[in-house]
């Protein structure tokens, strides 16, 4: 379950806040990628609430019509992988709108990201705990055996943010956290990462790249549970600082291009194409959405007034983002209150799917709420912008250098 689980990564702020970016020249199509992400997670949980066959390893009995339907909402680690991959790129890429892409003050870093994602996160918490002890515990069967039993140690990494260290603790409580747990733990390293993604040796930011994908590959394949530990994300992670990188101080003289993103956009579909159909191992997959992820990233920001940008920056899908993180976190208790309490004549899978369905825009409004109260407050002063739409809600395009600039 921990696949429909995706971060958002405590990993987000609003696309201007994150960038650090004056109103005008925000990049609101992050805030719609996220969107996306996002509540392509709450309809996964939806439909593995209404059929767990496939978490509980059975053929499923659901009509014909509702496996064909609910077969796309399978992938749900490829969200989790997009915000990765989105959070090294809006990350990195705020470090070139405040300066030269490096992190000048650690202490202040840390406690920004700190104040940006531990009070939401720990107030979801709270939530997760309470669901758990009145209803979770009294649902039989997958997904919610996945959450209980809450003991002292699993809460316990969860305070810490270290649950996603040992697979008993990974998916307890809420098992979406365990890639907040990882997103915390690339902060550590990411002021490493983007001195070196930073240098002018374009030989440093490679080396940075090629360097994460084998320290991921070699954790993956020798550490103990090794695929349960996610070290893949740090190269994902990498790959989204490695094309911000791009974007603002491209690596040759020509400065910025649109041909090579959307050849790696077009590389990046087929391959996660074939991944998908011929069953490749999950590191495998998240590659392909890796490639996919940044390079969309890289062209709609050299280029953000192209129309597929401009889309994803529109006024609700922007708003969907700038609430994904809270979205993400409270989503899936607020089902479980939903399917405890469903009506009597709520007993079949497809009707759980449509009572589920019909009652997702009140689980997105309070979400919102939690937005609003556990969010909010520590986005709005957490950057030198609020969380606001822009006036002109199209932005210009980004302020982007060319290799000989400083």
């Amino acid at each position: 379950m921990g696949s429909m689980g995706a971060i958002i990564v405590g990993m987000r702020n609003g696309a201007g806040e994150w960038l650090g970016l004056s109103t005008s020249e925000r990049l609101p199509f992050l805030e719609g990628m996220r969107g996306i992400l996002a509540i392509y997670v709450v309809l996964g949980h939806i439909a593995s609430m209404a059929d767990p066959s496939g978490l509980a390893g059975r053929r499923s009995d659901s009509p014909e019509w509702m496996q064909r339907l609910l077969a796309p909402f399978a992938y749900g680690h490829l969200a989790v992988a997009g915000f990765i991959v989105l959070s090294g790129f809006c990350l990195q890429l705020s470090l070139y709108a405040s300066g030269n892409g490096t992190v000048k003050h650690l202490g202040r870093f840390f406690l920004r990201r700190a104040r940006r994602i531990l009070p939401t996160y720990y107030a979801a918490l709270i939530i997760s705990l309470a669901v758990c002890f009145t209803v979770t515990n009294r649902l039989a069967g997958m997904p919610f055996e996945l959450y209980v039993p809450v003991t002292p140690e699993n809460t316990w990494a969860h305070i810490f943010l270290i649950h996603n260290w040992n697979p008993d603790w990974m998916y307890k409580i809420n098992g979406v956290m365990w890639s907040i747990a990882i997103e915390a733990q690339l902060y550590i390293v990411f002021p490493a990462l983007a001195w070196l993604v930073s240098r002018r040796h374009s030989g440093s930011r490679w080396g940075m790249l090629v360097g994460a994908y084998a320290v991921a590959a070699v954790v993956t394949e020798t550490a103990p549970n090794g695929l349960k530990l996610y070290p893949w994300y740090l190269a994902l992670f990498a790959t989204g600082m490695f094309a911000a990188s791009l974007a603002y101080r491209p690596l040759s003289q020509r400065a910025v291009s649109l041909a090579p993103g959307w050849i790696a956009a077009t590389g990046s579909i087929l391959y996660l194409g074939f991944a998908i159909a011929l069953r490749w191992e999950l590191p495998l997959r998240d590659i392909g959405i890796a490639g996919l992820v940044s390079a969309l990233a890289y062209v709609w920001t050299v280029d953000s007034h192209h129309w597929l940008a401009r889309s994803l920056g529109s006024r609700p899908l922007y708003w969907l983002g700038s609430m994904s993180y809270s979205l993400y976190l409270v989503h899936h208790p607020i089902q479980q209150v939903f399917y405890f309490w469903r009506p009597i004549w709520v007993n079949t899978n497809d009707r759980i799917l449509i009572y589920l369905t019909a009652v997702l825009p009140i689980n997105i409004a309070l979400a919102w709420l939690f937005y609003r109260v556990f969010e909010r407050p520590f986005a709005r002063g957490n950057s030198d912008t609020d969380q606001e739409p822009p006036d002109a809600f199209f932005p210009k395009r980004f302020p982007l250098r060319t290799a000989t600039s400083d």
